[in-house]
């Protein structure tokens, strides 16, 4: 064989990376981004389970970032396999079913990692990423909440527990927190009770 086929071949190897003990292919292009961002090889093989979409960096060589349709049993079982090596999968854009969604890998154990990267705000409501941080923290030592998502106006969360003679009060926190969760969304603070309730999910959004 030649060296110039030789060279070709190289350029277009694919990498076999264990993933949680299984072999997985990557493309040469995917070591590459994987290594410039100081990125296992296996987290990119994980993500290559879910989508052949191509990947593109997040921010400032905070992670990655794809396009994405879940499945969500699937998407749910990489997410905390992921979780356990030390890595947060997440939705990073919400395009509310025009386009495709974004979803996003990053190095690291802190989920309020997710809000800071996004820089969750609200201005309008004089809400800065460090207020929303303080609120998020005190909820997560009240209800264990998990980060799933967030954009520059929106976040959303899992609520781990919450005691039933709480969720009325919740609601009304999240209400003068949030007015539009209501006002624009599931309708009034009793309609919140019941969606809190049946789908423990916190899906906050700002105009």
């Amino acid at each position: 064989m030649s060296k110039v086929l030789l060279s070709f071949a190289a350029v277009t190897l694919l990498f076999s990376c264990s993933y949680f003990g299984k072999e997985v292919p990557i493309s040469e292009q995917d070591r590459i981004l994987a290594d410039s961002l100081h990125i296992d090889r296996s987290a990119i093989a994980a993500i290559r389970t879910l989508t052949t979409a191509p990947l593109h960096t997040l921010g400032e060589d905070a992670g990655v970032e794809f396009e994405y349709k879940p499945k969500p049993e699937k998407y749910e079982r990489i997410r905390k396999k992921l979780k356990s090596a030390g890595y947060l999968l997440f939705k990073s854009v919400e395009n509310y079913g025009n386009l495709p969604d974004q979803y996003a890998l990053i190095k690291s154990q802190d989920q309020f990692d997710i809000i800071r990267l996004k820089c969750t705000s609200a201005p309008n409501y004089d809400i800065s990423n460090d207020s929303l941080l303080i609120r998020l923290h005190d909820w997560h030592t009240r209800y264990s909440l998990e980060i799933l998502g967030a954009g520059s106006d929106w976040f959303e969360a899992r609520i781990g527990q919450i005691p039933p003679a709480d969720l009325d009060a919740f609601a009304r926190e999240i209400h003068a927190f949030c007015p539009d969760i209501a006002e624009e969304g599931v309708g009034n603070v009793e309609d919140l009770v019941q969606e809190l309730k049946e789908t423990k999910t916190l899906y906050l959004w700002w105009d």
